[in-house]
């Protein structure tokens, strides 16, 4: 015979398992992790260069077409982040 009402202990139990098994793991932390992580904003690579120098690089672009500055193969970008490098 088979009990073909739905076990609604079953999630309850799961849930306790799940809740002992993350303080568990919680206390398994460092003291600095287990405290509330502080909402950092991230920080985005907000380098610009002089428009002489961006003129100068989008009058020598390689590229067939302009892709906008928005794309990773613009020289524009390509110098932005070459500059971000050598600053870290």
């Amino acid at each position: 015979m088979t009990n073909t009402l739905p076990n609604t202990n079953a999630a309850a139990t799961l849930a306790a398992i799940i809740a002992r098994g993350q303080a568990a793991y919680v206390e398994s932390l460092p003291d600095y992790a287990r405290g509330p992580v502080a909402d950092v904003e991230p920080t985005q690579c907000n380098l610009t260069l002089s428009d002489e120098r961006q003129r100068e690089l989008c009058l020598t672009c390689p590229l067939a077409e302009c892709l906008d500055i928005t794309s990773p193969r613009c020289p524009i970008r390509i110098e932005q982040r070459r500059l971000w490098r050598n600053r870290r």
